[in-house]
């Protein structure tokens, strides 16, 4: 069994969270996993954990009730290299348990594809008979943007997530198209059938991929949720905050948001591109960002929070 331990960040202010989690990772005896606990979504501070800590731990998100996240860093086993695609498989959540003998017959059996921002990767209603991986850049599950239907992004995928795991459990055609959001994305397609060699000699597996086809659930209903009883500021606020990290008043923001368009936080928050560039326009007139050049380059990521959590 791994020793777990766990840290309650609720209530502490967002700038102090990051110093806080680095020193329980210092004091984490070898082969120890942590949990850290918060009230809001947890990838700025995630993905700062995994920059400077590069490939030494799997990551795995759980939103587990309303203002209720449980984030566990778990020490990632093996020798592979981040970069290559066994490294990349073992940082996946849903695949970390796996031996390296299955990690070796997914990658073998795995196929590569890029694409560039808007572009299709997987089309609505498609017989796309594998379960995705996205190793480079962000992809989002999108609706509509065909036949003059307004296009809405249902949630972004970013690198070591899967998608597709609803149709490998009921074998369906796909339920949402999947394009690019970065300027560039790379995914692989992993088989069915492979999987399904895997999960007969590690039920693990399937317990894996179930945990995060109900985490995509709770994120579509939360997205559905925001973006029925919202303001648009607090909506365009809630597509901006995975990308702000935990920092007193404005700091960088994660990188990939400066390739993403306007049209695309619209298309995130349920809305059109003339309307959250006003509401961009508005949170940055209240310090909750700052533009260069035209792209969003820093978020305050407490003022983000304190717009979400605005009376409607």
């Amino acid at each position: 069994m791994i020793e777990t331990a766990e840290i309650d960040l609720r209530g502490t202010p967002v700038w102090e969270r990051p110093a806080l989690v680095d020193a329980a990772l210092d004091r984490l005896p070898s082969g120890a996993s942590l949990t850290f606990i918060t009230e809001n979504e947890p990838r700025g501070l995630s993905m700062g954990v995994a920059l400077q800590r590069t490939g030494a731990f799997v990551v795995e998100s759980r939103r587990v009730a309303r203002k209720l996240w449980r984030v566990s860093l778990t020490p990632r086993a093996g020798e592979g290299k981040p970069t290559a695609l066994t490294g990349q498989l073992a940082a996946c959540a849903a695949f970390a348990g796996l031996d390296s003998a299955a990690l070796e017959q997914i990658a073998a059996a795995a196929i590569s594809q890029t694409g560039r921002r808007g572009e299709t990767l997987v089309d609505e209603n498609e017989d796309w008979p594998y379960v995705g991986m996205v190793t480079d850049g962000i992809v989002a599950r999108a609706k509509g943007g065909a036949d003059d239907e307004r296009e809405r992004i249902l949630y972004a995928i970013f690198p070591h997530e899967l998608f597709g795991v609803a149709e490998y459990f009921d074998r369906g055609l796909e339920n949402a198209r999947i394009v690019a959001f970065s300027k560039s994305a790379a995914i692989v397609k992993i088989p069915w059938n492979v999987l399904d060699a895997i999960a007969d000699r590690s039920p693990r597996l399937t317990n894996a991929l179930g945990v995060i086809l109900a985490q995509r659930l709770r994120q579509v209903n939360d997205t559905l949720s925001l973006q029925g009883s919202r303001p648009i500021i607090a909506r365009i606020a809630g597509v901006l905050l995975p990308y702000a990290v935990p920092g007193r008043e404005l700091v960088p923001a994660v990188s990939s948001l400066s390739a993403i368009t306007q049209s695309q936080i619209a298309a995130a928050a349920g809305t059109v591109k003339e309307v959250a560039a006003r509401a961009i326009a508005e949170l940055e007139s209240r310090g909750a960002l700052r533009r260069e050049r035209g792209h969003i380059r820093y978020l305050d990521r407490n003022r983000l929070l304190d717009i979400i959590r605005e009376p409607s």
